[in-house]
C-alpha cells in the first residue's frame, strides 16, 4: 500500500505525498426482523474522511426500508420500497443505519444487501 516510486506514475488523490489512498469494497446482507428499529451497518470510529458511494437494495416483498447516511454534522434520511435500489455519494460518511417498517402484508423479515464503495487517506511512515 505504501510504498517508494517505482518509476510507474501513481495518481493519488491525497493532500500530500506521504499519504496513500485506501479503496475498501464491501458486499452485506441486509436481513432483519420487520418492523425493527435502526440496525447500524457502518460506523466511522476512526478520524479519517471517508469518500465513496453506497448502494442500498432492498431485495424484501412487502417491508419498506428506511436508510439513514450520516456524513459529518448531517443525515440523509431515504426510504426505500420494496424492490428498489438507490445509490449516494457522499464526502464525509460517519455511519450507516437502516430501520425496517412492515409493508401492507407483514413479512418475517427485512432483506437486502449494502454496497460499499469506500476511500481515505492513510498517512505512510518509510
Amino acid at each position: 500500500m505504501c510504498a517508494t516510486t517505482s518509476g510507474t506514475p501513481v495518481f493519488n488523490f491525497c493532500k500530500t505525498v506521504t499519504d496513500q489512498l485506501v479503496n475498501i469494497q464491501q458486499c452485506n446482507p441486509i436481513n432483519q426482523p420487520t418492523p425493527s428499529g435502526e440496525i447500524v451497518y457502518y460506523q466511522n470510529l476512526t478520524d479519517l474522511v471517508v469518500k465513496g458511494s453506497s448502494t442500498v437494495i432492498n431485495t424484501s416483498t412487502f417491508s419498506v426500508m428506511t436508510v439513514v447516511y450520516a456524513q459529518g454534522g448531517l443525515s440523509t434520511n431515504l426510504i426505500l420500497e420494496p424492490g428498489r435500489s438507490f445509490t449516494l455519494f457522499f464526502e464525509n460518511l460517519t455511519g450507516i443505519t437502516v430501520q425496517a417498517a412492515a409493508g401492507p402484508s407483514p413479512e418475517a423479515a427485512c432483506t437486502g444487501t449494502l454496497l460499499l464503495d469506500l476511500h481515505y487517506c492513510v498517512e505512510c511512515s518509510f
